[in-house]
């Protein structure tokens, strides 16, 4: 009889244990943030394409994107004409096809400071960090996932209407985003990830 109480007593904590196995580990922005946190360097190809209200055919960018955490980012277009963006800290380096070379800080461009704010946030899987500029909103699942980010505040958000950033696990695989004209960037990327030991 007191083997059957205790086989009785032993039956829900079974099931229990059972459950908390069977159940998918929660995903959710937090872990998110985590797995982008732990890339410390990315290259990437990228295809960019642009659709402006001034123009009538859509602009193909074709280069490359490469990222050293916490804050270096480095993107070069190839095509079709040579250009450069290289962020270091809060400093920006453009060069432009004429090579003329223009450095400056990121307090001196609301809309260059916006959008590198949001991907290198992201990019670094600093959710603080994003949240302060950004109301962020994820969709997906780990495999497939999206952000999508607005400004918070209203001159930003007259200069980016939004950025919305797919990826899968820690890989990011496209950044979309719209401007205050309704102009309107599609960027594919190919990354090749190497993380820090």
């Amino acid at each position: 009889m007191v083997l059957f109480f205790q086989k009785k007593n032993f039956l829900p904590f079974l099931f229990l244990l059972h459950s908390a196995i069977a159940q998918p580990a929660r995903w959710g922005l937090p872990q998110l943030m985590q797995n982008l946190a732990q890339v410390k360097t990315a290259s990437a190809r990228f295809t960019e394409r642009q659709t402006m209200a001034i123009l009538t055919t859509r602009l193909v960018a074709i280069g490359t994107l490469d990222y050293a955490a916490p804050d270096w980012m480095q993107k070069i277009t190839t095509s079709p004409v040579p250009e450069s963006f290289v962020l270091e800290g809060q400093q920006v380096t453009m060069t432009g096809p004429d090579r003329q070379t223009h450095v400056f800080s990121l307090g001196a461009s609301p809309l260059i400071g916006g959008l590198t704010a949001g991907i290198l946030a992201t990019l670094a899987g600093d959710l603080p960090a994003l949240q302060h500029v950004y109301q962020v909103q994820l969709s997906g699942g780990p495999a497939a996932w999206q952000l999508v980010l607005r400004p918070r505040d209203a001159q930003l958000a007259r200069a980016v209407t939004w950025i919305s950033i797919r990826g899968s696990q820690n890989r990011i695989t496209e950044i979309d985003t719209q401007d205050g004209n309704g102009d309107h960037s599609e960027m594919a990327v190919d990354e090749t990830i190497s993380r820090a030991k």
